[in-house]
């Protein structure tokens, strides 16, 4: 990871670059192409699948969209714990801004949904300087934390070196100490990180159920598999949101177990119900943003 001393400086030469009005036409920019590219994936992902509806449990996909939500949700409340730990008071309403630039994931160029909330925070009065330092921050804690839940390959025993490696961090955290924030914000992100990708691992094995009723004994195997491909995905910077990538690396996990037809359908199921995800919660920020740009008020990181 980048020194936090030379993360400042890309920060505050970016700051400088932008204005408040430039930032918010860009960030506006942004929302409505990633609402363009949002609609074009969701039709070809909606004609490529080949779901039977007569066997679908509704219940359970309901359950598996629920979870997404929450889990997105749980990331950007993690954003905001990270801007606290590089010294930033923050305000629960700028949890808003993340749920707008998730959209910017889906348009090509992988860079975009980044672009859009450095636009959105520097629009709503919050300095580019610490939100440039948190998303390396973000991007290196949720990269870890999903690729521990590899280890659930091995099955729950994979789980017990998951905890075994959260403590293992835990430990790094203390011996990093106080004069170390963006060390610190990293580590504090991906303990916090764990749980989320077990959400979201268990928001996929719903969607898997619902769609082929497959075994609960697997949950920590389809937890694994979603994580390996959303890595996969995240490293495929051609590709809007590892749009392709994560489908064909799931199928090549799954179709062992239950076919590449049928995982062909659960990785289609899955994709649709993050996005869906994903558009819920940016027109619910959208709706609830109020005019006037937020204090920002700074803590003593030392």
């Amino acid at each position: 990871m980048p020194s936090r001393d030379r993360l400042m400086r890309l920060g505050a030469a970016a700051e400088k670059l932008m204005t408040t009005r430039v930032a918010r036409v860009l960030a506006r920019i942004l929302l409505l192409a990633g609402l363009v590219f949002v609609a074009l994936r969701a039709r070809s992902l909606w004609r490529g699948s080949q779901i039977d509806f007569e066997r679908v449990d509704w219940g359970m996909l309901a359950g598996a969209f629920a979870l997404a939500v929450a889990g997105t949700a749980a990331a950007a409340a993690i954003w905001l714990a990270i801007l606290e730990a590089l010294g930033v008071r923050t305000r629960w309403r700028w949890i808003t801004l993340f749920f707008q630039s998730q959209l910017g994931k889906y348009i090509p160029g992988s860079v975009w949904q980044y672009a859009g909330r450095a636009s959105a925070a520097h629009a709503h009065g919050v300095p580019v300087k610490p939100v440039g330092v948190s998303l390396p921050v973000e991007f290196t804690a949720s990269g870890l934390a999903a690729g521990s839940m590899a280890a659930f390959f091995l099955g729950w025993w994979g789980g017990a070196c998951v905890g075994a490696g959260a403590l293992l961090v835990l430990a790094c955290a203390r011996r990093a100490g106080s004069g170390r924030p963006v060390v610190r914000a990293a580590v504090r992100a991906t303990l916090l990180y764990l749980p989320v990708w077990l959400v979201f691992g268990a928001s996929f094995w719903l969607v898997a159920h619902g769609l082929v009723q497959v075994s609960p004994a697997d949950l920590g195997f389809y937890t694994g598999a979603f994580a390996v491909a959303w890595l996969a995905g995240l490293l495929a910077v051609y590709a809007p949101g590892g749009l392709g990538v994560r489908e064909a690396v799931l199928v090549a996990l799954l179709s062992s177990r239950i076919g590449a037809a049928d995982a062909l359908v659960v990785a289609a199921g899955s994709r649709l119900s993050m996005l869906l995800a994903d558009v819920v919660l940016a027109a619910l920020a959208t709706v609830a943003v109020r005019p006037g740009p937020p204090r920002l008020d700074l803590v003593d990181s030392a």
